[in-house]
């Protein structure tokens, strides 16, 4: 069974080798209960620092989007350099070039893909190109919330939920600028239904019980596509 497992920036900003071990460890063990595995990295600090100054600088949203992509790309680069001989050694730069990369049988990392296109989306289209029917959604909150957990205390975790649900939940919130897309925006969302993916939305802390997550064992969200 083939899986992307999409991980949020703000993974990165944490600067913690250990999670990267613990990303190798989970990898291995996914691999080991039969999973193919892909993986896609968002640009967290990184890119939200070098859209800032450019935003500043007067850059248009596709050259910001551009930033955010090559910073998503060097987040997926320390990931295949702790993966090693696990991973295929270059970062798509493109679909066509994930399913080249595909096709060796290696562990496949990619980061941005185009501007106007974000990596929730890239892991949306590489989840249909690999034939995954399982998505996970590796971020830094447990699951899906009626509303952000971050501002309201009395925010309620949603243990199952249709894509329709999800959409008008990230209504609210949703944008479209440079390094401030959402959980997933519109057009991961559209993927996710014309190809029947079901998402598994988790907190990147409990990685390490990632196949514990997969059977319904641990807290999460699971997202059924309508």
């Amino acid at each position: 069974m083939n899986l992307i497992l999409k991980i949020s920036g703000k993974f990165f900003d944490e600067e913690d080798a250990e999670k990267l071990k613990t990303l190798k460890n989970t990898v291995n063990e996914l691999t080991n209960e039969g999973y193919r595995v892909g993986i896609v990295t968002g640009g967290g600090r990184t890119a939200r620092k070098y859209i800032n100054i450019a935003r500043q600088m007067g850059s248009n949203e596709a050259f910001l989007d551009l930033l955010g992509i090559w910073a998503s790309r060097l987040n997926a680069y320390l990931v295949i350099f702790s993966l090693s001989d696990l991973a295929y050694m270059k970062v798509p730069e493109s679909l066509e070039e994930f399913t080249q990369a595909w096709s060796y049988g290696k562990i496949v990392v990619s980061g941005g893909f185009q501007p106007g296109q974000s990596t929730a989306a890239v892991a949306a289209l590489t989840a249909e190109a690999s034939n995954s029917k399982l998505l996970i959604v590796a971020t830094n909150v447990d699951g899906v919330y009626e509303k952000d957990p971050r501002i309201y205390s009395d925010a309620k975790l949603i243990s199952k939920l249709t894509t329709t649900q999800l959409r008008k939940i990230l209504e609210t919130s949703q944008s479209v600028n440079a390094g401030t897309y959402e959980l997933l925006d519109p057009l991961a969302i559209k993927i996710i239904e014309r190809s029947k993916i079901k998402v598994i939305v988790t907190n990147y802390n409990k990685l390490s019980r990632l196949t514990e997550i997969i059977k319904g064992e641990e807290i999460a969200s699971i997202v059924e596509p309508e």
